[in-house]
């Protein structure tokens, strides 16, 4: 179907549902804000009413300025306990029915799984699952996890199973981790080239101009990042008499069972291995002053925002093996991938771009080529309409 064909059935849509509303689930609002803007944006399209149920940092009033009204809720994020949770099911099934949607959008893994068991007791409506990568509770090898997976699964395969529901991912590798698990979606599926970047934003930008190259981290301040992996890169680098500043930019994540410590950070900086900078507010600056983007993730990646984001300012990145990297990330193209958790490979991959500024140059172009290719704002606003076209036509036939 052509572009121009996928608007005009939206728009028929538009017209079909004067009273139309959206219900995006979605765990925080700085999250909402820092990925989905282009969503939010998106389906108001669709909908004369789009609704934000997350729970609040004190940054609601920038969500309602982007047109929708936001009401609190929280998903306790930082519990795994039945109990606890089996609260939050009745309490989401309680808002799904109050507002009686004709869209249910979830984002993210854990309200994905909450949202299915709730959707059991509330009025049917359509759904959308938007995975965003398998979170804790599909990486994680604990105890606690292994337990609550099957059951998750269960109820995850309950709902995408539905005629009316659709899958939207971020890779490949994450819909077949889930069809893999006995998760029957079919065709009712998009894979999305992430979060979406805009490109006039995030411009190309000139290497700099420092004498001792650096790299940069940016993002969650957990331990399925490969921040361990990383610091003793560091220490392998240091050894090897590399010159290299290192630095990390991102918040300690207190709600996520797999944060890393503050002092665990401020220990590495007392070593002298890197320097943490906290959070950033405009990362487009942290890359005007930073060779090399780094995320040696341990576990799978849905689609990083901040490789993206790099690779839009010309940027080489040296990623891991990974679901989500790799997918974006070739070998020796856009930078390089090296396997999961081997500091030793990080640290020749890191030393190589170090003593070599042209080939830092030649694979940041490649890197916002690649983002050029599929994994602009415009590609995934795109591929988010063709996915609510396919839903309401085909619930509607």
């Amino acid at each position: 179907m052509a572009i121009g064909d996928d608007l005009n059935l939206m728009q028929r849509h538009r017209n079909d549902q004067h009273s139309g509303k959206i219900l995006l689930l979605i765990s925080e609002d700085w999250f909402a804000l820092s990925h989905f803007k282009p969503l939010i944006a998106t389906l108001r399209e669709f909908a004369n009413e789009v609704v934000i149920a997350t729970r609040s940092s004190g940054r609601f009033d920038e969500l309602e300025a982007l047109g929708a009204r936001v009401v609190p809720f929280d998903f306790r994020r930082s519990s795994l306990s039945p109990l606890r949770q089996a609260g939050t099911v009745r309490s989401l099934a309680q808002l799904i029915a109050q507002e009686q949607p004709d869209v249910v959008h979830v984002v993210a893994m854990q309200p994905m799984v909450l949202s299915a068991l709730a959707l059991r007791m509330a009025p049917r409506c359509r759904v959308v699952m938007h995975l965003t990568g398998l979170g804790f509770l599909g990486i994680s090898e604990g105890m606690a996890a292994r337990v609550i997976r099957p059951a998750a699964f269960a109820a995850l395969g309950g709902i995408l199973g539905r005629p009316d529901t659709w899958l939207l991912a971020e890779n490949p590798d994450d819909r077949a981790y889930l069809t893999n698990n006995g998760i029957k979606i079919g065709t009712r599926s998009t894979v999305l080239g992430g979060a979406g970047i805009d490109i006039e934003a995030y411009p190309a930008l000139p290497p700099p101009t420092s004498t001792v190259a650096s790299t940069a981290f940016v993002g969650r301040i957990i331990r399925s990042k490969g921040l361990e992996t990383l610091a003793e890169a560091a220490r392998i680098l240091r050894h090897d008499g590399t010159k290299i500043t290192l630095k990390l930019y991102g918040k300690i994540d207190h709600d996520n069972p797999d944060a890393i410590s503050e002092a665990q950070v401020a220990q590495w900086q007392r070593e002298g291995l890197l320097v943490w900078h906290g959070h950033v507010s405009d990362v487009r600056d942290v890359w005007a002053d930073t060779d090399i983007c780094v995320l040696p993730a341990i576990t799978r990646e849905g689609m990083p925002r901040a490789v993206l984001e790099a690779a839009a300012c010309s940027r080489p990145l040296i990623v891991t093996d990974v679901p989500g990297c790799r997918h974006f990330v070739r070998n020796a193209v856009e930078g390089y991938v090296v396997p999961a958790g081997d500091a030793q490979a990080l640290a020749t991959a890191l030393a190589r771009l170090v003593r070599e500024p042209n080939l830092r140059v030649e694979m940041g172009k490649a890197a916002r080529e690649r983002v050029l290719s599929g994994f602009t704002l415009e590609h995934v606003q795109e591929g988010i309409r063709s996915a609510y076209s396919a839903l309401l036509a085909q619930h509607n036939a």
